[in-house]
């Protein structure tokens, strides 16, 4: 592995993991009161649309774990914030 492809991964690896502690907050919570719906969206649309071009163009396993990873934990958010687990006020 030389060291773009090690860049590569460091970086896909943060990119796949930053969403990682705010899906635990919500399975924690039991709902995504607290979530912008049209923020998720657009990250998930934004997501799906870059996996299909990875994957339909210059297929790169550091990118395409990025964004399965990502996909993976906004499925878990958008989950929680149309079927809680829990009952939660707005505040």
């Amino acid at each position: 592995m030389n060291i773009v492809d090690w860049l590569g991964w460091v970086g896909a690896i943060c990119f796949a993991i930053c969403g990682l502690p705010q899906t635990v907050k919500v399975v924690k919570d039991g709902h995504g009161g607290g979530l912008s719906k049209p923020f998720l969206w657009l990250w998930f649309w934004g997501e799906v649309l870059t996996l299909i071009y990875v994957c339909l163009s210059s297929f790169s396993l550091p990118l395409f774990f990025n964004y399965a990873v990502n996909l993976t934990f906004l499925v878990v958010m958008l989950k929680y914030c149309y079927f809680p687990a829990v009952k939660y006020e707005m505040e």
